[in-house]
């Protein structure tokens, strides 16, 4: 005995509803005409009839007419499913009884919820979201590169780039360098930016907006000869504090901060996840009590970030007497980002003798001391951090 019957003269209309219905866990018989339909759902007891209008036999409105019309039938439900279009059918099969009046041709997906509506089926859960691409980070000595699918982001452009970009055999279409300061650590390896050119990549750059036109002396390393003879030249993007556009969706946000000359820190939001890289911001050990607007500020720039990579000089007890505020130790790093709610924080030394002796471990011993479940770690260059 079969949960529902169909009576279509039809055989791929008939198999496709099937095919449906057995996906809800539902039983099925299939009829190419309407003759013997009374004498069929009288013996099957279905839950539920599905009538074409126009068939051998009896005629789909006749079928649901006589069906609701005698008692051992009435109380199974009835589905019309018609390639007749017109308001007087629907009206006239709802008039005898009919449960549900559908089209055809008709979308599978809107034909099984009907259906599940009708006989009080559970909803069907909807489709699981496919998972976002990861987000790989790698760590440089003078660089970090953030790639996903589609999009490179290299934050500055100093020792490391152009090794890691020539071992490549790929790249993705967009490119973009985010630079964060005009010295030469942070755009040594700006010729890199050509190899990706030369790959068919699109590159642009964003830096600082400064009155020396910097930025704008750095695309000349970056432009790069085509096969076909054709130059190609990154644009260029200079930036002060604020949003710019990445691409369709993907949007960045500059802040300039405590450090000497123009600095700029950047949070990029791609696939779900936030990166945060500020690698030269000397916060003040007591940031939150002598300047609360920056404070503020940066811990809503550092929000939630999946990864925050900060750069750091010292600890606080190894401060000479002479430096007086202590600006640029580690401590009031750690202790920002933990308010920020960041998952992750990876510390860059600001300064090539800076020391990282014993810091995991002082590290951790005051993030218990906060009871913090900041996930921290101290760079290892040529790390990658997969997000």
């Amino acid at each position: 005995m079969a949960d529902v019957l169909i009576f279509d003269d039809d055989p791929s209309v008939g198999d496709l509803m099937g095919e449906l219905l057995r996906g809800r866990g539902l039983t099925v018989s299939h009829f190419l005409s309407g003759a013997g339909v009374v004498q069929l759902v009288q013996e099957n007891k279905p839950k539920l009839v599905i009538l074409d209008i126009m068939m051998p036999g009896m005629d789909g409105l006749t079928a649901c007419k006589t069906l609701k019309s005698n008692p051992a039938t009435r109380g199974a439900k009835i589905a019309i499913l018609t390639a007749k279009n017109y308001e007087e059918d629907q009206a006239t099969a709802m008039r005898y009884g009919a449960d549900l009046f559908l089209h055809k041709p008709f979308d599978p997906g809107a034909f099984a919820g009907s259906i599940g509506r009708v006989l009080g089926l559970p909803d069907l859960p909807a489709p699981a979201a496919p998972p976002a691409p990861p987000v790989v980070v790698t760590i440089l000595p003078g660089a970090v590169v953030a790639e996903t699918a589609g999009m490179m982001i290299v934050f500055d452009a100093g020792k490391g780039l152009k090794g890691l970009l020539e071992r490549q055999t790929s790249s993705a279409p967009l490119a973009w360098f985010l630079i964060s300061r005009y010295r030469p650590e942070n755009s040594s390896e700006i010729s890199a930016g050509a190899l990706l050119l030369k790959k068919g990549a699109r590159v642009n750059v964003a830096g600082p907006d400064e009155s020396e036109s910097k930025l704008q002396q750095l695309a000349p390393a970056m432009c790069a000869t085509l096969p076909n003879g054709a130059r190609a030249t990154p644009l260029l993007y200079p930036q002060r504090e604020g949003e710019f556009a990445l691409a369709p969706g993907i949007r960045a946000v500059s802040r300039l901060t405590q450090h000497a000359g123009t600095c700029l820190a950047y949070r990029v939001e791609l696939q779900g996840r936030a990166i945060v890289y500020c690698p030269a911001h000397e916060i003040h050990p007591d940031l939150a009590r002598l300047n609360k607007h920056e404070h503020a500020k940066f811990r809503d720039f550092f929000k939630g970030a999946d990864l925050l990579l900060h750069g750091y000089r010292r600890s606080l007890v190894d401060e000479s007497p002479k430096d007086g505020i202590g600006s640029g130790a580690w401590e009031p790093v750690v202790d920002l980002a933990a308010a920020a709610g960041v998952k992750r924080i990876a510390l860059m030394p600001l300064a090539p003798d800076t020391a990282t002796d014993g810091l995991q471990f002082r590290i951790e011993e005051r993030l218990l001391a906060q009871n913090s479940e900041l996930c921290f770690g101290v760079t290892r260059f040529n790390e990658r951090v997969i997000l």
